[in-house]
């Protein structure tokens, strides 16, 4: 794994539209619509993608699997960096723009946060540190080929160090399956509305 240092803002966006393609084409179970349910064309997930990315790029957060870039991973939490107050107001703004406006907006988070939060809510609440995986995604011509697995495992290793557990969410139950495959344990289901599920994963420390 590399972390991305002085790219361009042209390569950032390429980028940026790879990952957002991978979001907006995949293809999600018949219980989940995830976030294509709010966000309606590719160009909004190119807005939407795109402000996560270039935030997480100037923070630092942005890994690639090597320099032919088959597969991003965003990283938060204990040992690792985190977003800017400036860029992470730019994210914001451009998130907003992506889902529609402030009311649409609104309706996401409440959505995303229904049922008591997010998993990274309740381990702050319970004061536990974690390192979060953010975004991770595999361009569609390097999938089934273990850069998936090579992330995971990136993560759990830099988690292990800081004796910290990796925590994520995510949109669809196929997804959830694949991480659980790959050393994750499922903590909840939550029930979002209707055809939008979030599923909170947890992977504990290994001690040595």
């Amino acid at each position: 794994m590399i972390k991305l240092k002085g790219l361009s803002e042209s390569e950032v966006e390429v980028i940026s539209k790879q990952i957002a393609d991978a979001f907006y084409d995949y293809n999600y179970n018949e219980d989940d619509e995830g976030l294509i349910k709010f966000i309606s064309s590719r160009e909004k997930m190119y807005i939407y993608i795109g402000a996560i990315v270039r935030a997480a790029y100037k923070s630092g957060m942005l890994y690639a699997t090597s320099k032919d870039r088959e597969g991003f991973l965003v990283l938060s939490g204990e040992g690792v960096n985190s977003i800017g107050f400036a860029d992470g107001m730019k994210m914001i703004f451009a998130e907003k723009r992506a889902l529609g406006g402030f009311k649409k907006m609104k309706q996401f988070i409440s959505a995303c946060f229904a049922e008591g939060g997010s998993i990274e809510t309740r381990m702050k609440k319970a004061k536990r540190k974690f390192l979060r995986i953010e975004v991770l995604v595999v361009r569609k011509e390097f999938q089934k080929q273990g850069f998936m697995k090579q992330m995971m495992d990136y993560a759990y290793e830099l988690a292990d160090k800081h004796g910290v557990p990796v925590i994520l969410d995510t949109d669809d139950k196929d997804k959830s399956d694949r991480y659980e495959h790959l050393g994750m344990k499922l903590d909840r289901i939550r029930n979002c509305g209707e055809r939008f599920h979030m599923y909170d994963l947890i992977r504990e420390p290994e001690v040595a």
